[in-house]
């Protein structure tokens, strides 16, 4: 049997595209984004991944599935009522993320094949046409193996921040062919940390117990913030120059009030209200700073999603790519660090409007566990999603 894998590389206006179309697939990305996060993120104290990486590369990867594994994918990425249209969508909106100006965003697709089994030639079209990946083939007699010239590809298109993803092995001689897909989120914030007033303070671990982090603070920050009595929850902006780009910051009331977080955004659309509603404020401002990697197997994690045949050796069809092929791997690597400057994963710089009144200061003091989400404004894509717990 042929297997195929699939390689996630990360390190988060369209000019054409219907705008409900544009939302419903940012909506349908965070809704699959909520579900995963269910699979790989309640076990660990800190995660980072990309759910637009990780959805983008399996939505390409449908073009070549046929049958009941087309269905189920498109069901589990929750793209079926977007039709032959989500691959137009996700081509101009890498036109868009590709042409940033005010942040350094990179994204882009490539397809790695053993030019010893037959390709149809319709699926590298396709995927060219539409994610602009480039083809090139397998080198099996590299120096290094036949895995360096792609961790080589990776780590150019991460900007060196992702390094040796494939190990040793890995690719053998009935690899058809590895999918890629990279981003690269580099920014500044809207208004900079200070460095000297960032400071080791108490953070609150779920147990009760304290732990001496980091902490940077900012003074009246002008920015969005919503406090949600609803939920429980607070929810901050932390806008990048240009303010396309944030990091958004949700933070539950209750130091262990995270996992009551988790499952309110397990239901449908409770992602994208942590969004709405919020004010421009004055805040008082205490956050984290951090940095997380992550590394994820996910073809366990698919399945259990539903994804079962595009992952079985019997019932896999992907005859668009290749006749008698399945995928065997989904590996995911992700990065994030928050910094005074801004991330690596985003940036902006805006004018900051005075008043002649005394402004009324909000707090936001992030000391406790809390997810956080880079957020493209425009188009509603997740970039990263993530959790800190200390």
């Amino acid at each position: 049997m042929i297997v195929i894998a699939v390689i996630l590389a990360v390190i988060g206006q369209l000019v054409s595209a219907d705008q409900q179309q544009q939302l419903a697939l940012s909506s349908a990305v965070s809704d699959f984004s909520q579900r995963l996060y269910q699979k790989v993120a309640l076990d660990e104290s800190n995660v980072v991944y990309s759910p637009y990486s990780i959805h983008s590369l399996l939505t390409m990867t449908s073009l070549g599935a046929r049958g009941d594994t087309a269905t189920e994918m498109k069901d589990v990425l929750g793209i079926t009522s977007l039709g032959d249209s989500v691959h137009s969508i996700y081509r101009e909106t890498i036109q868009q993320f590709n042409s940033q100006s005010r942040i350094q965003l990179l994204t882009g697709n490539a397809i790695f094949i053993n030019p010893s089994y037959p390709i149809v030639p319709e699926f590298i079209q396709e995927t060219s046409d539409k994610y602009l990946a480039k083809a090139d083939n397998i080198d099996f007699n590299a120096d290094g193996g036949p895995e360096k010239p792609i961790n080589d590809y990776i780590e150019v298109k991460t900007e060196h921040v992702i390094k040796d993803l494939l190990e040793p092995d890995s690719i053998d001689g009935l690899t058809v062919m590895l999918l890629v897909n990279t981003l690269f989120f580099n920014g500044t914030w809207n208004s900079p940390f200070e460095e000297e007033l960032t400071r080791k303070q108490d953070f609150k671990l779920l147990g009760g117990t304290v732990k001496q982090i980091d902490m940077m603070y900012g003074s009246q920050r002008r920015t969005n913030i919503k406090k949600d009595d609803v939920n429980n929850v607070d929810v901050a902006e932390i806008p990048f120059r240009g303010r396309r780009f944030a990091l958004y910051i949700a933070l539950p009331r209750a130091c262990d009030g995270i996992t009551d977080l988790e499952n309110l955004l397990q239901q449908p659309g409770k992602v994208d209200e942590l969004f709405t509603g919020l004010q421009f404020k004055t805040v008082e401002m205490t956050i984290p700073k951090f940095r997380i990697e992550t590394k994820l197997e996910l073809e366990d994690v698919l399945v259990d999603m539903g994804m079962v045949k595009a992952f079985s050796e019997e019932l896999a069809d992907f005859s668009g790519i290749s006749h008698g092929v399945y995928i065997s791997r989904v590996i995911h690597q992700a990065v994030i660090d928050v910094q005074e400057s801004g991330t690596v994963a985003a940036a902006v710089t805006v004018g900051e409007a005075s008043s002649r009144s005394i402004p009324v200061i909000v707090p936001f003091i992030a000391d406790h566990p809390f997810l956080y989400f880079l957020r493209d404004n425009e188009t509603g894509q997740i970039l990263f999603q993530g959790r800190f717990s200390g």
